[in-house]
């Protein structure tokens, strides 16, 4: 049995590097189109391959231990991912960065999150809130938390999906902080499940670095957002996420901001671009210098909420 276990931990990276090897060679046409109003630098990106997250969501289907609450996080995160391919291949097809409607989007990711919250309930799956020593059972209302949960997981990794390597890279270093929370209840099956994510998502982010060979496409940030999430709230460990993923609420509150505050002052700006990363790039930052920063704030915080009581 171990052996297998250990087998398999052997085969699942030197497939991904086939498949993603595979993937470049073989869907050149699926070539990212960049924002006309973005920055310079960016431009010379017009034509990268997109959609890679299809291998770091698809591969280790055929690896995990499948359980009722790993067949739920799955079922939710590629239905996630099935509408960021939507949006993807729109984009693909249309030649603009302009995919489905914010409105359309939103519309499917409130009936994804209530079908996952009819299940939850019916098979009495805990509706507490935990926090330290204490816990509060919001019962109808953790529906809400799940529907917060996910659209805001799902739109906070697609904002930061913005510099080669980035979202990838942050999104190993908080998985690897949930795979210990998994480790410490004993959650076997959710911590493997974690295991063979990072194991592709590894690889992908060495395609992905500066200079990327390939982008994962709202596909992988749309699904990669909402699977920690869900992985989070069947831990039961939603501070501890919520915490952990400050620096992709930060990213969406910099986009909100700069948002409200254009419209305060009719047209003047809080930061020179939205979200953050791409101001500290038109300040002069290189990607290499933007990711560094962000993986050391990411660690931080991931250590940081490791070592609460919570």
């Amino acid at each position: 049995m171990i052996g297998w276990f250990i087998i398999k931990l052997i085969l699942l990276p030197l497939l991904s590097v086939f498949f993603y090897n595979l993937y470049i060679k073989y869907f050149k046409k699926l070539a990212q189109t960049e924002r006309k109003e973005g920055l310079p630098s960016h431009r010379i990106k017009n034509g990268t391959i997109t959609m890679g997250g299809i291998v770091f969501l698809i591969l280790p289907l055929f690896f995990i231990s499948y359980t009722p609450t790993t067949f739920w996080i799955v079922f939710t995160t590629l239905c996630f991912a099935s509408l960021g391919m939507a949006d993807d291949l729109l984009i693909i097809v249309l030649k603009k960065n302009n995919g489905l409607s914010a409105n359309f989007k939103l519309l499917v990711e409130i009936v994804i999150s209530g079908i996952l919250f009819y299940v939850y309930l019916k098979n009495d799956f805990l509706t507490t809130l935990k926090i330290g020593n204490f816990e509060l059972d919001l019962k109808w209302l953790f529906g809400l938390l799940i529907l917060w949960m996910l659209t805001a997981s799902s739109n906070a990794w697609n904002l930061t999906d913005g510099v080669d390597g980035l979202c990838s890279g942050c999104s190993l270093i908080l998985g690897i902080g949930l795979m210990i929370v998994a480790y410490r209840q004993q959650a076997f099956d959710i911590f493997y499940l974690l295991l063979c994510v990072q194991i592709v998502l590894f690889v992908f982010w060495c395609f992905n670095f500066p200079k990327a060979f390939l982008f994962m496409g709202d596909v992988g940030s749309l699904a990669l957002g909402v699977f920690y999430a869900s992985c989070s709230i069947f831990l039961n460990s939603v501070l501890a996420f919520v915490l952990m993923a400050g620096l992709f609420i930060f990213e969406t509150l910099s986009v909100i901001l700069q948002v409200a505050y254009f419209k305060h002052t009719k047209g003047k700006r809080l930061f020179k671009m939205a979200p953050f990363h791409h101001h500290l790039e038109a300040c002069g930052w290189n990607e290499w210098k933007v990711n560094f920063f962000f993986y050391a704030v990411q660690i931080l915080l991931v250590w940081s909420v490791l070592h609460l009581p919570i």
